[in-house]
C-alpha cells in the first residue's frame, strides 16, 4: 500500500509539472518532485528486505504500528500535495525522515537477528580454526559474517547469501564430529594443560578420523 501510493504519486510527476504556469513555482515545484522520485527507490528497497526478512523469519516484527502510520501519512500528503502542486521542500524532507526511522529499526533488527544466528559459528570456527583442513575457508567465512553482522542486506539475495554462509559455517563445524569428551580435551590443549592421560582411545581415534594425528604436538 504504502510503495503503491508513492509509485502512482511518481507517475503523474511530469504532468504535474507541466500544468504549473507560475515559473518559480514550477521550478520549486519540480525540483521536489526529482527529490520526491529520489524516495521511491530507497523506500522500494528497504520494504523489500523488510519483507524477505518476514519471510524467512528472521526478524518478524520490524516496524512499529507508529513507525507504519507515519511512513503512510507522509507518503499520502506527498501524493496529495504532488496532484494539487503545492508539493514543498517540508514534505518531501518528511518523508525522508519517515524513511529514516524505519531503516535505523530495520538496520537494529537486523544486528540483533544475525547476531542470534551466526555468533555461534563465529565462536567455533574460530576456536577449530587450527584443526580444520581449509583455514582459507574458514577464514573468509569468518569475514563475511562478521561483515554482514554489522552491515545489513539490501536485498533478499544478500539475506540467502548470508544464511548458506551460516549454514556452511554450522557444516564445517559439523564435519569435525565433536563430542564432550574431545571438546574437553581439546580445551585442555588451547590452555596447555593436556596430559597424556587425556589422550583416551576415544580422543585417538578422533584424532585419526580428523587426520589430525600430527597436528597435536605433545611438549614436556
Amino acid at each position: 500500500m504504502i510503495l503503491d501510493t508513492l509509485k502512482a504519486t511518481n507517475s503523474v510527476m511530469l504532468d504535474s509539472i507541466q500544468v504549473t504556469n507560475n515559473k518559480y513555482a514550477a521550478k520549486t515545484f519540480k525540483e521536489q518532485v526529482i527529490a520526491l522520485g529520489l524516495c521511491a527507490p530507497t523506500l522500494e528497497q528497504l520494504l523489500n528486505v523488510i519483507t524477505a526478512l518476514k519471510n524467512k523469519q528472521i526478524a518478524p516484527e520490524i516496524l512499529t504500528a507508529e513507525l507504519k502510520e507515519t511512513l503512510q501519512m507522509t507518503v499520502d500528503n506527498c501524493g496529495e500535495k504532488t496532484n494539487d502542486h503545492t508539493l514543498d521542500a517540508t514534505t518531501v524532507q518528511a518523508l525522508k525522515n519517515a524513511i529514516d526511522l524505519c531503516k535505523t529499526a530495520t538496520e537494529s533488527a537486523w544486528r540483533d537477528a544475525a547476531d542470534k544466528h551466526c555468533t555461534t559459528v563465529i565462536d567455533s570456527l574460530t576456536s577449530l580454526k587450527s584443526l580444520l583442513p581449509d583455514k582459507k575457508e574458514a577464514d573468509d567465512l569468518l569475514e563475511a559474517l562478521g561483515n554482514a553482522k554489522i552491515k545489513m542486506p539490501t536485498s533478499a539475495k544478500g539475506i540467502d547469501e548470508f544464511l548458506s554462509k551460516v549454514i556452511r559455517g554450522k557444516e564445517i563445524v559439523d564435519g569435525l564430529h565433536l563430542d564432550d569428551e574431545v571438546e574437553k580435551f581439546i580445551n585442555k590443549v588451547k590452555l596447555q594443560k593436556a596430559t597424556v592421560s587425556d589422550l583416551t582411545p576415544h580422543v585417538l581415534e578422533w584424532l585419526k578420523a580428523n587426520d589430525l594425528m600430527n597436528t597435536m604436538k605433545v611438549r614436556f
